[in-house]
This record gives structure tokens, C-alpha cells and sequence, in this order.
């Protein structure tokens, strides 16, 4: 398949003319729009890569248990990227997977740490799905899903009871929780802090509690998150049963603008630590849930707008070229004009403006309303 071609209007042509630097500057912008269906398809295999499946089976042979083990950790595979990027309203659509099927799905596999005897094959696998092949299934089905992943988040748990904040505390039966998770891979990363000396020096649960923002940037940096979660669990006691009250809402970049309270009550056949960590599974699934309900792709909403975006030079055009690819809203980016101090985009996209800016945001990009364009501008340099 021949490699599309870009028409680019050049602003003050003159100038481009007698500069040495032009040649070079239009000669790598032309390798980089080329480029950029290949580039595209490398960012969505990350969605679609899932690791860590692991396989134990047994069976007559070494070889049969491996093929009964790699058939099975392709069906495994391909159920948790169905729990990634599809929401839980649309996944009793998908429709069963045949192993031929599967085969047409999957792009590679890569097998690690591979261990057998004469009946049993165990190994760790990496499935690497089509993206095209698997959004065609799901949209042929009336699947809605979601690609765009999350800048990561730090979680700072803070427990209160009997008047008391704890946050890096031993005694911290809602840290616990969160530590007692196992590992997920959705389109969001909440990282768990280790409660290191430098975590009790960084920032107390009444900072966390406060919104300081010096303390959260600085912790959140620190994980190499964008902001943070602050979930706070508070127990009280009413009639002998013990209430534990969860409040939850995202500190650092765009502020607080979503906060989830949520109530649960203790029994004698449920400990407080036992509900703790159902609760810390319940929160997250809904934090990751209500992420990809509002990053659906919408594939009967097609728009576009007209973006500026500042230069300094060739390596702004490259990086901003690069995001562009990296978000599954936009469908073409075509350069409309350029010049040594900016650049004009076409952006076609599915869904409305607030879900690209969205998107945007996780690759440092803020996009602003102009007086005659839309507004593309880096967030961080």
C-alpha cells in the first residue's frame, strides 16, 4: 500500500528560500508525515499488548500441555483487553471466541520463563492482539469501547478514626488495602506509594487532606505520576455496627472536578480490614470505569477543527507530530500551513471537543478556544 502524501502551504517563502535550514527542516517533516501511519499503529499496539498471562497446564505430553496452554492463554489474554477497554454494560455483547477466531485476533505471542516436565508446560506469555482486526469485531458487534490511557496517578489512602488522620502509619488499615490488590492493567496506572522516609517527609495527611499542591506535585513527580488520588476512609460507630464512610477525588492538574462518597457497614462476620479492601477493588473498578465511559470512541460523531500550535524549531514539530499519532480520537492530522514559527493542523476526530482536550491533556498537550483557531499548547517544556 503506497504511503499517503501531504500538500503543505509555506508561509513566507522567500525566507525559506535563503535559509540553509530550510532544506533539512521540510526534508525530516516529510520522513515524519510519512511515517505517521506506522507510528500510529505502533502507540494502539500498547493498548492492545497484554502481559504477564501465565500458563500451568498438564496433559499425555510436554508439547500437548503446551499446546492446550498457549490456546488457553489466548483466551485469557484476550478477556482482560476486553476488560481494559471495554466497559462493563457492553460485555455481555461480546460475542464467544472460537479458536480460529482467536488466531485471526492475535499478532504475536512472545513465551518466557518456560518450564516443563514429561506431562506439564508452564510459561509466562505476552499476547499482542490486531488493534484493526479487534476494533473491527467489536464494532461489527455494537461494542462501545475505550483506548485513550491515563496519565498515572498516585494514591494517597488516609485513614481516620477516633479523631485521628493516618497516612503513612503502620496502623493504616486503608493503605493496607490498597497494597493488598493484585496488579491491575487498565487504561488507568494508580500507583501505591511505598511509605518511604522520603513519602513521611514529602508530604502529612493534613497536606494530602488540604489540597497542597507543593506537596502533591512534588510526591506525584517523585512516582513519575501527573497528580493525585486522595481517598479518604473514615470509621465511625452507630447502634454497634461500625460505618466506614469513603470519600474520593483527584488532587494536582485540572483540580478536583469529580468526587465519589461511598458507605459501607461492618458485621461480626466481616472484619474492618475485610471491607477496606473490598472497598479499595470496588473504587477502583469504578475509577477505571468511568474513565473509559468518558473516552469512548464515537465512530458516528465524526468532526474537525483547525489547531495552531507555536514552533521554536524542527523539535516541536516532531514531538507534536508524535502525540498527535498517540491519540486514537484523532483520525488524520493534515498540515494545512506552516512556517518557521508555527504550524496549522486539520484535526479529524471522533467525539466532541472536551473529549480530544481530554486526550490531549495526557500527552502534556492543552488544547484552548482562539480568537480565530483553536489553540494547541504544550503543558509541560
Amino acid at each position: 500500500m503506497p504511503l499517503p502524501l501531504y500538500s503543505v502551504k509555506i508561509l513566507d517563502p522567500a525566507r525559506f528560500a535563503t535559509s540553509a535550514f530550510a532544506p533539512i527542516f521540510l526534508g525530516i517533516i516529510a520522513i515524519t508525515l510519512l511515517l505517521n501511519p506506522l507510528a500510529a499503529a505502533a502507540q494502539s499496539s500498547v493498548v492492545y499488548t497484554v502481559s504477564d498471562v501465565e500458563v500451568d497446564e498438564t496433559a499425555e505430553s510436554a508439547a500437548a500441555a503446551r499446546d492446550i496452554a498457549l490456546q488457553k492463554g489466548q483466551a485469557n489474554a484476550f478477556q482482560r483487553l476486553i476488560d481494559r477497554i471495554v466497559p462493563i454494560a457492553d460485555r455481555s455483547k461480546v460475542p464467544d471466541i472460537q479458536v480460529p477466531q482467536l488466531l485471526q485476533l492475535v499478532s504475536g505471542i512472545e513465551v518466557s520463563d518456560e518450564k516443563t516436565s514429561p506431562v506439564r508446560y508452564l510459561a509466562n506469555l505476552t499476547v499482542r492482539f490486531n488493534a484493526t482486526a479487534v476494533r473491527t469485531k467489536l464494532r461489527n458487534a455494537g461494542i462501545r469501547f475505550a483506548e485513550t490511557t491515563s496519565k498515572p496517578l498516585i494514591v494517597l489512602p488516609i485513614y481516620s478514626v477516633q479523631a485521628t488522620l493516618q497516612l503513612w502509619d503502620t496502623g493504616n488499615l486503608w493503605l493496607n488495602a490498597w497494597r493488598g490488590l493484585p496488579q491491575s492493567d487498565g487504561l488507568i496506572n494508580l500507583i501505591i506509594p511505598k511509605g518511604e522516609t522520603a513519602d513521611i517527609a514529602e508530604i502529612s495527611p493534613e497536606q494530602a487532606i488540604g489540597g497542597n499542591d507543593d506537596q502533591i506535585h512534588s510526591i506525584a513527580q517523585r512516582y513519575g505520576a501527573d497528580g493525585a488520588l486522595l481517598t479518604v476512609a473514615t470509621v465511625t460507630q452507630a447502634q454497634g455496627e461500625k460505618i466506614i464512610e469513603v470519600s474520593t477525588s483527584r488532587l494536582g492538574p485540572g483540580g478536583s472536578d469529580r468526587t465519589s462518597v461511598q458507605s459501607f457497614t461492618s458485621n461480626k462476620e466481616t472484619t474492618i480490614q475485610g471491607i477496606l479492601t473490598s472497598a479499595a477493588n470496588n473504587l477502583r473498578r469504578e475509577i477505571e470505569e468511568t474513565w473509559k465511559l468518558d473516552n469512548l470512541l464515537h465512530f458516528d460523531d465524526h468532526r474537525e477543527l483547525l489547531a495552531e500550535a507555536d514552533l521554536r524549531g524542527l523539535p516541536d514539530l516532531i514531538s507534536l507530530q508524535k502525540k498527535l499519532e498517540q491519540i486514537s480520537l484523532v483520525q488524520k492530522a493534515e498540515l494545512v500551513r506552516l512556517s518557521l514559527k508555527s504550524v496549522l493542523f486539520r484535526l479529524r476526530y471522533l467525539g466532541d471537543p472536551g473529549q480530544l482536550r481530554l486526550a490531549l491533556a495526557q500527552r502534556d498537550m492543552a488544547l484552548t478556544q482562539g480568537s480565530v483557531y483553536w489553540k494547541l499548547q504544550p503543558t509541560r517544556q
